[in-house]
């Protein structure tokens, strides 16, 4: 039984790699069932029983993508002494790097906000807890933050969640619907170090290597 969870893991991460580069290459839209269970060299019935359909696909993908928050909240608990802005700072900057560095990522960007707007509109579990799960890790992660060095007033490991998530959510949204010249390297570099400077208490400023 073990054996064959693992090998159903593996399954499920061999179909969703298979899925995110065929998004990549030729957008969200154009991409078949038929074509992903081909890249991925199984049955669509594999897929199916995976994720069910290519919106399921697609929120893996999203819930995949809080794997750094997670790992970053597990790394800050083991050592409260590395809970600075400058930790946070330097994992947005990387994801930026990453995700500047392949263009494509503006359609697969685009294709998850319009999931996360439909399953807003029609008060979906799924998307409920996704925003939740989002949510609960900038809190932990600034409560951690505010043990280390503290927070200045008024704010509080919730608002600062709140109002963090909110303009980071804005920026690379506004960068994937292509709307003016903002550019996620370095422009949203910039606004995330003077977002996050606005959060460190004692006057200790973030580091200018990010």
């Amino acid at each position: 039984m073990r054996r064959t969870k693992e090998q159903a893991a593996q399954t499920a991460e061999q179909i969703l790699l298979a899925a995110e580069n065929l998004f990549l290459e030729q957008g969200y839209d154009d991409v078949s069932l038929e074509e992903i269970a081909a890249s991925a060299n199984v049955t669509r019935g594999a897929v199916h029983w995976h994720f069910k359909n290519k919106q399921g696909l697609l929120r893996s993908m999203r819930r995949k993508a809080l794997e750094p928050y997670r790992k970053l909240v597990d790394d800050l608990s083991e050592n409260t002494r590395v809970a600075s802005m400058d930790t946070l700072c330097t994992l947005i900057s990387d994801m930026f790097r990453r995700i500047q560095a392949e263009p494509r990522y503006q359609g697969l960007f685009c294709a998850m906000a319009r999931l996360d707007l439909t399953m807003a509109a029609k008060n979906e579990a799924d998307g409920r807890t996704f925003r939740e799960e989002k949510y609960a890790l900038l809190v932990r992660i600034f409560e951690l933050i505010e043990q280390e060095s503290g927070l200045p007033d008024p704010w509080t490991p919730n608002k600062v969640a709140s109002a963090f998530n909110a303009s980071v959510s804005g920026l690379m949204l506004e960068w994937a619907l292509g709307r003016g010249t903002i550019r996620l390297v370095p422009d949203g570099i910039v606004f995330v170090k003077a977002l996050l400077g606005l959060w460190v208490n004692r006057g200790s400023p973030i580091s200018s290597s990010q």
